[in-house]
């Protein structure tokens, strides 16, 4: 029994939980839903805000008091990820099974391969910041990653997508997992999962260094091409096998998960064009040049008109799973024993959005949208080192040379807008050819694809309506640029 003490304990302990989403942190107060006593020492609460923007949702809050003579009697709450008894219990109850009864007729489900208990000991681990918990812990000299999920609203597919794809040596070792089924029944909600860990970097760590290695060899003669294609000689092995990887993981993900659906362009296109209207009558949300948001948003309408037409009539393209939300970070890469075969490959933080075809969301997703995300990061990704190096050669903010790739710095001297130039359209031909290595060996759509060209269309506009929403004109900057850069004459056009 939890006195009702301990609730006043536990709002303080949400409102300064530095994952705790801001708008949660503004509810009224937090009503306890649900919980579970995990070896006399731990709360399993399942909480929700009340009141404020976040009325309603869930959050899975394991909690430990101290100065107590058991949970929730006395002392301060403490969250008890992070504790040595907190990791070693659930991770062994994950790896054996078995049920775990809550307060109000509902359970803690754990889920794994059914052998006997393991010798399970906590890992030194340094995980940053994150919305999810991580932890390290070696389950019988295996070293593996135990997540929990705080956010229990939210769809999470990962523990079952790890699961299917163990074996097909794509993904981390699927080990177990862990989910509250409500009292009805009818609905689980995954809270955790262990898997093994995959020791590498994500493919973004080398891409940066060979990026900023070239810098040096990047001067006012010679074209960027022929500096480019030598400088990324070495990676050129390493970054086709990464396709390849891609296109296997797709295949893979594909044969697990089940058929093919058609994907609905109608709804897509009807989206992206009321998305045009609504980011193009936001243009004074950000302080960048009225003339670059009209150019880059007429831009937009013409690739929108376009695809309307090249669509009309035209059967519906093929729908098939993917990652879902796919970033360089996510692509591990390892040197093997033999570092002449390339990259030993891992995906990681799967974000698939349905499971089956019966889930509504199936239909809305294809391999191409991981294509269209690593493409989208790359131009991100290539435009920052681009505005810090160019900053650095000019002795300015990073802010004015991304501004000054945008626009062209008309009040700049032309010494100075040649130092911008020369760098961004050597980024723009290192980024294209990592593209045609990586994505070329990925696919066999090329960037002209219908589905590629809409699926680009979309994802531009979400990630231009948030950096709107988050006033973040850096960003911001990097989207129209390559907004207008979808027509070959847009000044810094991308190649």
């Amino acid at each position: 029994m939890i006195p009702a003490t301990a609730d006043a304990r536990l709002d303080v302990l949400l409102r300064t939980a530095p994952w705790m989403p801001e708008d949660a942190r503004a509810a009224e107060r937090y009503e306890r839903v649900d919980h579970a006593v995990l070896d006399g020492t731990t709360l399993l609460l399942i909480v929700a805000a009340v009141g404020g923007p976040a009325a309603g949702r869930r959050f899975f809050v394991p909690v430990r008091a101290d100065d107590a003579d058991g949970p929730g009697d006395a002392g301060r709450f403490e969250e008890a990820h992070g504790s040595d008894t907190f990791d070693v219990a659930l991770v062994t109850r994950a790896l054996t099974g078995g049920r775990l009864p809550t307060a109000r007729g509902g359970t803690i489900e754990f889920r794994g391969p059914g052998r006997g208990p393991a010798e399970v000991r906590r890992l030194p681990f340094e995980q940053g910041w994150s919305s999810n918990a991580l932890s390290l812990v070696d389950v019988a000299d295996t070293a593996c990653i135990h997540k929990t999920y705080r956010r229990l609203d939210e769809p999470i597919h990962e523990p079952e997508l790890l699961r299917r794809m163990s074996g097909t040596g794509r993904t981390p070792q699927w080990m177990g997992d862990y989910a509250y089924v409500d009292p009805s029944g009818t609905a689980r909600h995954p809270l955790g999962v262990v898997y093994r860990y995959v020791e590498g970097e994500g493919i973004d760590v080398p891409l940066r260094a060979n990026l900023r290695s070239m810098w040096s060899r990047v001067t006012g003669t010679g074209s960027p091409d022929g500096v480019v294609h030598a400088h990324l000689l070495p990676l050129e092995g390493a970054l086709h096998t990464a396709g390849e990887f891609l296109r296997g993981f797709h295949r893979d993900l594909a044969q697990q998960l089940g058929g093919a659906s058609r994907y609905p362009v109608r709804e897509a296109l009807a989206d992206a064009a009321g998305r045009v209207d609504e980011l193009d009558g936001r243009a004074d949300a950000l302080a960048l040049p009225r003339t670059d948001h009209e150019a880059a948003f007429a831009v937009l309408r013409a690739e929108l008109d376009d695809l309307e037409k090249v669509f009309d009539g035209a059967p519906p393209p093929e729908a098939r799973p993917c990652h879902g939300d796919l970033h360089l970070s996510h692509l591990l890469c390892a040197t093997g024993e033999h570092p002449g075969a390339g990259w030993r490959m891992t995906v990681l933080d799967l974000s698939t959005p349905a499971l089956s075809p019966d889930d509504p969301r199936w239909a809305e997703q294809s391999p191409l949208q991981d294509l269209v995300a690593l493409e989208r990061a790359l131009q991100y990704f290539a435009a920052d080192e681009a505005a810090f190096e160019s900053a650095r050669r000019l002795g300015v903010d990073s802010l004015e040379t991304m501004l000054a790739a945008l626009h062209g710095a008309p009040h700049w001297s032309e010494e100075r807008r040649v130092v911008v130039r020369r760098v961004f359209e050597a980024a723009d031909a290192w980024r294209s050819r990592v593209l045609r290595l990586l994505l070329g060996a990925a696919s066999d759509h090329p960037p002209g694809d219908p589905l590629r060209r809409l699926l680009y269309l979309r994802r531009l506009l979400h990630e231009l309506a948030y950096n709107q929403a988050h006033a973040r004109p850096y960003h911001a900057a990097i989207d129209l640029r390559h907004a207008r850069a979808l027509v070959p004459s847009a000044p810094f056009a991308r190649k």
